[in-house]
């Protein structure tokens, strides 16, 4: 399967509010939030990155917001020090259609489906507020 390509573009168009600076040259940033991309409640949402916050306590991690340019839209994440691999992993045990992956400031969107697409979208800093 692969991702729409009106939601690959809007998962390229993402900036990111950190609750504290992610000192990890390399993390990734997951959720739970809107499993397939389908709105879900706000409660089902926030059980559900509850349980993914419980599955991060052993790695070093921090809550970040990821949304559009003014977070008219955006979804509770967390930055998450561990290999792209991992991260890809924790995508699809949440049914996540994509997760984001920081190497060295460089910003990349992966898939979590079948067709393992890879986007560099640049610096991380570029996309900070």
């Amino acid at each position: 399967m692969m991702i729409d390509a009106y939601l690959w573009e809007a998962y390229s168009d993402c900036y990111f509010r950190f609750s504290n600076h992610c000192t990890e040259p390399c993390f990734a940033i997951v959720t739970a939030w809107d499993p397939a991309s389908k709105l879900m409640p706000y409660q089902y949402n926030f059980v559900k990155n509850q349980h993914l916050q419980q599955s991060l306590n052993c790695y070093s991690w921090t809550k970040v917001l990821v949304g559009d340019q003014q977070f008219s839209w955006s979804e509770e994440s967390f930055a998450v020090a561990i290999s792209s691999q991992k991260a890809v992993a924790l995508g699809k045990q949440y049914q996540q259609n994509a997760v984001y992956y920081v190497e060295h400031g460089e910003l990349f969107l992966l898939s979590c489906l079948k067709d393992k697409t890879v986007k560099h979208l640049g610096k991380l800093v570029e996309r900070c507020v």
